[in-house]
């Protein structure tokens, strides 16, 4: 066995209030791997490439959606077509959107890690399943890609400062009540987006959107499911998009939340491919609930496969 690896955003809301975890993680890997903490984007290359040159068998993250999005970038590129290693959530972030949707418990990082290494010692097979990235414009990896109200959540989210599904579920609610009086905090959430767009090849017939979104995973956050499609079909992944106004949106929020097709004839609700969006002008997107500088063109299509260590023994 090559051993574990172990990547550390401290920035993560969970590891700000954690001041020792790298110490701590350090302890529970011993001799059976390594520790690392990227202090920077910059730093993540050289990381990916010590996985590479010490042929990591696991890879364990400790942070949230976006610091797996930027690490499984980092070896995409590394790798450079090659399998990647096995992958571990570790929560640090404040919604772990991933790792719920994928079933992980929610144990603190060091819990889940020892678990892992004890059974790595042991060489008892760790349990995962194959699961579907996306890849975006060629470069970046991820689970989830969104433009219109979902960047528009994201922007006001982080600027709220009440971060974890608390602060989330505060700005939905406060959300809804602006929908149905038209108060200001709609006009700032609800961003439309303009473009065209093909799946597959076949050209959409809308032309606009106030919600543009793609998923491998269900769960968006929150419990809502719009991307109830994403793990149907192997090589595919399920595309929610159309220009639903503000109160459509906030009626069908009960069928999201179930993982429910809404029925209504402007939603896209379809598995695809490839995703192919040529906006109006540079607007910005979000991939993992990172907001990505802007952009005139999209390009989502099925990634690579990536084993996610998916169960441990419950002791």
């Amino acid at each position: 066995m090559a051993g574990i690896g172990v990547v550390i955003n401290p920035s993560a809301g969970g590891n700000r209030q954690t001041a020792d975890r790298l110490a701590r993680l350090a302890r529970v890997v011993g001799s059976a791997g390594w520790v690392r903490e990227t202090r920077s984007l910059d730093h993540l290359p050289e990381v990916a490439e010590e996985c590479r040159q010490s042929e990591v068998e696991l890879l364990a993250v400790c942070g949230g959606d976006g610091t797996y999005t930027r690490t499984l970038s980092a070896l995409h590129e590394v790798y450079a077509g090659n399998p990647l290693p096995a992958f571990l959530p570790l929560r640090a972030g404040t919604m772990n959107t991933v790792a719920r949707s994928i079933g992980l418990p929610r144990w603190q990082p060091e819990r889940m890690l020892a678990q892992i290494v004890a059974e790595y010692r042991q060489g008892q097979p760790l349990q995962s399943m194959e699961h579907q990235l996306l890849r975006v414009n060629g470069k970046s990896l991820g689970f989830m890609v969104g433009a219109g109200v979902v960047v528009g959540f994201l922007e006001e989210y982080y600027r709220g400062g009440r971060t974890g599904p608390v602060g989330a579920s505060s700005l939905l609610a406060r959300l809804v009540v602006s929908a149905l009086t038209g108060g200001p905090l709609l006009t700032r959430v609800f961003q439309w987006v303009d473009a065209s767009m093909t799946c597959d090849g076949v050209e959409l017939s809308s032309r606009r959107f106030s919600v543009l979104y793609a998923s491998s995973i269900e769960d968006i956050g929150l419990g809502f499911r719009p991307t109830y499609r994403a793990r149907e079909r192997r090589g595919h992944f399920h595309l929610f998009a159309g220009p639903l106004d503000a109160r459509e949106l906030v009626n069908n929020l009960g069928k999201i939340r179930r993982g429910l097709p809404t029925g209504s004839p402007k939603v896209h609700d379809l598995t695809t491919q490839r995703l192919d969006i040529r906006f109006s002008r540079p607007t910005s997107f979000m991939v993992d609930g990172e907001i990505m500088s802007e952009a005139s063109e999209l390009v989502v299509e099925a990634g690579p496969i990536l084993r996610i260590v998916t169960e441990v023994s419950f002791q």
